[in-house]
């Protein structure tokens, strides 16, 4: 049975933008490592990576904070305790 569903966390050393890359490439059976070309999209193309990261960052003084977004086939959350849930919409 295929997975259809993956849990990963980050940290100040790899950021949750670089963590739901990681994760969509071992939900498609790529290398955790895949270009933009393998996966066929830029995470860019959903949202803006770098904002993201700033309003999940630790400490950022924002409160409890969860964000949601699609990205292609998958529905993406992440939240602000360092943990990032990758679905794949049926």
């Amino acid at each position: 049975m295929t997975r259809t569903t993956i849990e990963r966390q980050y940290d100040d050393d790899t950021p949750a933008s670089v963590a739901i890359v990681d994760g969509i490439s071992t939900l498609e059976g790529t290398d955790g490592a895949a270009t933009t070309d393998e996966l066929g999209f830029r995470l860019y193309d959903y949202v803006d990576p770098e904002a993201l990261d700033t309003i999940v960052a630790e400490g950022s003084g924002a409160g409890d904070v969860v964000v949601s977004f699609r990205v292609e086939a998958y529905h993406v959350t992440v939240t602000n305790a360092g943990r990032i849930r990758i679905r794949f919409r049926e």
